[in-house]
């Protein structure tokens, strides 16, 4: 009887557990400023093409030139300059943290501050966490977000994305 009562113990933990996991992954979903500014942050800094998808149709749209391409080409120009391959620039963000401001129901600014070390590869990253190895670098940048097609897009001119 008692190894009965274990059983339905722990059956009962981890049917609880499922049902927070599931409301967990619900409540991560949701879209918000923050979120969407997060994500686009990850990607520039990561030098990923999936930026594209959390960018504006005012800055896709400009006909002229793709700009996540021609600042890719920037970036692996820069770093060809510098001598070493593309993967080089690459970056990835610790410790981040928002700050949004609702300007209006469409409309928000959002504010992150966050530190970016270099990451050629996840080893790399690992390495450098465990031996303080390699330099951290301060993001500080407030982005504007509007939402469009039920998405928050960044718009406006994010860090270094639009330029010469």
């Amino acid at each position: 009887m008692g190894s009965n009562s274990k059983f339905l113990k722990i059956a009962a933990v981890i049917v609880a557990a499922f049902i927070l996991q599931i409301l967990l992954v619900t409540a991560d979903h949701h879209e918000s400023p923050a979120k969407a500014a997060v994500e686009f942050s990850k990607a520039y800094f990561k030098l990923n093409n999936a930026m594209e998808k959390r960018l504006c149709r005012e800055i896709t749209e400009d006909g002229e030139s793709d700009v996540v391409d021609d600042y890719l080409d920037r970036v692996a120009d820069q770093a060809k300059s510098e001598g070493f391959d593309a993967s080089w620039m690459k970056m990835a963000l610790l410790h981040i943290e928002t700050e949004t401001q609702m300007l209006d129901d469409n409309v928000a600014e959002v504010r992150i501050n966050c530190n970016r070390r270099r990451a050629v590869n996840p080893v790399f990253a690992i390495v450098a966490k465990i031996f303080s190895l390699g330099e951290t670098y301060k993001v500080e940048e407030t982005l504007t977000l509007v939402q469009e097609d039920d998405l928050w897009k960044v718009c406006g001119e994010p860090f270094a994305l639009i330029g010469g």
